[in-house]
């Protein structure tokens, strides 16, 4: 290279050095950022900071043959937002569709085939699934969902890892591979240290929550690689924290059975005074990885109040027994005692405690339930107890 090329090259690198931004760009995982103040229900393409309507994001994520959707748990418009989508997905694939849960671990696929076939009531669904020791989130929050699978025939599959597997990992029993990605890895750390402030074992709680995604996304490959499922699209649902930035479900799944996908999630930017305390104090490291293809800007809502009659319930042999009455509670004003036997409640037979529960859940503010009460051998009274509005609903 001549002297004077050599200057010329060198001072066309000292011009692109000065013209370099004094300023990092934006964020990988918001590369696009609104200008505008974000409103309620904005739905954002964050590969583009595009605002787009629903149906531009339906007619898009339709085409993947997966389609996940991370949701706050107990928050109704994350519920909704999933409806919508699933509604889209069984009138485009009416005959190939399935859904995918999180909520569900793999030995209770029976029950729900029964739920899908139809051969179950609500009550006897739950009380099969064991849903308020299992999950234990309101049933109110999935009811919709639940009812359209059950009422379109959709088949659901059960994602999540049998209780007794995440136990054996959780004592050390059974050892899950290797965590190998740093942003996932990282991203836990994250959630331990703000979660757990200082308490437990963070490699445990890692193992564990890779123990379930690992087992989720295993679970979606086998049910699609069957030779009747081979074509069918399928619908995911769960948390937030198993599909955002996709590190979670999504990935193991393709690197198991590459398919194309969509992630699609909610962000809340207005809290209901109700859920104020539902917030982790976390601080997440910054990714280069869009959380979504799609984001929801919604609200945090308050969920469906039920009513609690202030009791412990005890299991005994001869039926259901209150083992305690909770000082100010309705039980105490409505005259029940600890001790006492439920024989019904609203005119039917009480034999387990969740006979109880669920009664309860379908109770509204300014309901009435009628308890018949055994009070030690005397013959059995009536109750009568009123249901006023909580301050908060429960969890």
């Amino acid at each position: 290279m001549s002297r004077r090329l050599f200057l010329a090259t060198l001072l066309s690198i000292t011009l692109l050095a000065g013209c370099a931004p004094t300023s990092p760009l934006g964020q990988a995982s918001n590369p696009y950022p609104l200008t505008e103040p974000i409103a309620l229900d904005t739905l954002v393409h964050l590969k583009t900071g595009t605002t787009v309507s629903t149906e531009q994001m339906l007619a898009d994520i339709t085409d993947d043959r997966l389609v996940y959707v991370g949701e706050t748990h107990d928050n109704p418009a994350s519920h909704r937002f999933q409806l919508t989508i699933l509604e889209a997905m069984i009138q485009r694939y009416p005959e190939h569709l399935a859904v995918g849960m999180e909520m569900f671990h793999q030995g209770q696929q029976e029950v729900l085939d029964r739920w899908i076939a139809g051969e179950l009531s609500e009550k006897e669904f739950l009380r099969q699934l064991h849903w308020y020791e299992t999950w234990g989130i309101d049933y109110a929050y999935y009811r919709d969902l639940l009812s359209t699978m059950r009422e379109q025939r959709i088949p659901i599959i059960a994602l999540n890892v049998r209780p007794e597997d995440k136990m054996a990992v959780m004592r050390g029993e059974v050892t899950p591979p290797e965590v190998t990605d740093p942003y996932y890895r990282a991203t836990l750390l994250a959630y331990f240290a703000g979660h757990a402030q200082g308490h437990g074992d963070a490699e445990t709680f890692i193992r564990v929550q890779n123990l379930w995604d690992n087992t989720m996304a295993r679970s979606l490959v086998e049910y699609l690689t069957q030779p009747t499922h081979e074509n069918d699209h399928v619908l995911i649902l769960a948390g937030g924290n198993h599909i955002r930035y996709g590190y979670g479900i999504p990935r193991r799944a393709y690197q198991l059975h590459p398919l194309s996908y969509s992630l699609v999630g909610n962000h809340e930017i207005e809290v209901d005074d109700s859920k104020q305390d539902r917030f982790m104090d976390v601080t997440l490291p910054e990714l280069p990885l869009l959380p979504y293809d799609y984001l929801l800007y919604n609200r945090y809502e308050a969920g469906p109040q039920h009513m609690r009659l202030g009791v412990l319930l005890e299991q005994h042999d001869d039926g259901v027994v209150i083992g305690k009455v909770m000082p100010g509670s309705l039980a105490e004003a409505g005259g029940i005692l600890a001790q006492d036997r439920i024989v019904s409640l609203n005119g039917e037979q009480v034999s387990e405690p969740f006979d109880v529960i669920y009664t309860l859940r379908q109770q509204h503010p300014g309901n009435t339930v009628l308890l018949e009460i055994e009070r030690q051998g005397d013959k059995a009274r009536e109750i009568s107890i009123p249901f006023a509005p909580l301050s908060a609903p429960p969890r």
